[in-house]
């Protein structure tokens, strides 16, 4: 056997691996009491919202979290970013926002701009997502097309390697200053140590 079949085969052997073990988080956290699940992701908004990098950041691309899916909740973070002055006027430190559209039935995604929270609709599936169109029928910005870079991406995390996942990010972020921030829905370290839900998140620079 030659070392790329060797290799192909372990990383077949992971992967089958890390199926059984996304399995057996979705069934944790399916079973996870609702008080509990929404006590533990006011914790982790709250860690996010006073983190200097989150403060910091002024462009950011984040996900819209979905009950069904048990990620952790984010319509906090959402309406702190999406907050207006009193006067009603943004903020001048105010943050710019993009979030996911699901663009085909092969879930390829856009990221577009928003400036509030009922720029949002529920798709097929009853998650929130932007229009490709605003209110007056413009094109929302896309994120690949935006003039400045973002500084941060909040993603939802569940059963990640951190070597892989690490050499991948660095590789597609390897031109930019991206601070990338995984809300874990259910994580250890190697240690045993919980992640995530009452235990923070993890994030690191690219």
């Amino acid at each position: 056997m030659s070392n790329n079949d060797q290799e192909a085969d372990n990383l077949e052997s992971v992967f089958k691996q890390k199926r059984i073990i996304r399995s057996n988080v979705r069934q944790t956290l399916k079973s996870m009491d609702p008080s509990l699940r929404s006590q533990e992701d006011d914790i982790i908004q709250s860690i996010v919202l006073e983190a200097p990098w989150f403060k910091s950041s002024k462009r950011l691309c984040a996900y819209i979290s979905c009950s069904a899916l048990r990620e952790v909740d984010t319509s906090k973070l959402l309406s702190q970013i999406l907050s207006p002055a009193p006067d009603g006027n943004k903020l001048p430190t105010a943050k710019k926002l993009y979030v996911p559209r699901v663009e085909d039935k092969n879930s390829n995604m856009r990221m577009f701009n928003i400036s509030r929270i009922d720029d949002l609709v529920a798709n097929s599936m009853n998650i929130l997502e932007p229009a490709s169109v605003d209110a007056d029928g413009n094109a929302r910005e896309d994120v690949m097309h935006a003039n400045d870079p973002v500084d941060l991406f909040i993603l939802p995390g569940r059963c990640f390697c951190p070597v892989f996942c690490s050499v991948s990010l660095s590789f597609i972020f390897a031109f930019f200053n991206i601070l990338l921030a995984m809300l874990l829905g259910l994580a250890f370290d190697r240690s045993g140590r919980r992640l995530g839900r009452g235990g923070g998140c993890v994030y690191h620079s690219y």
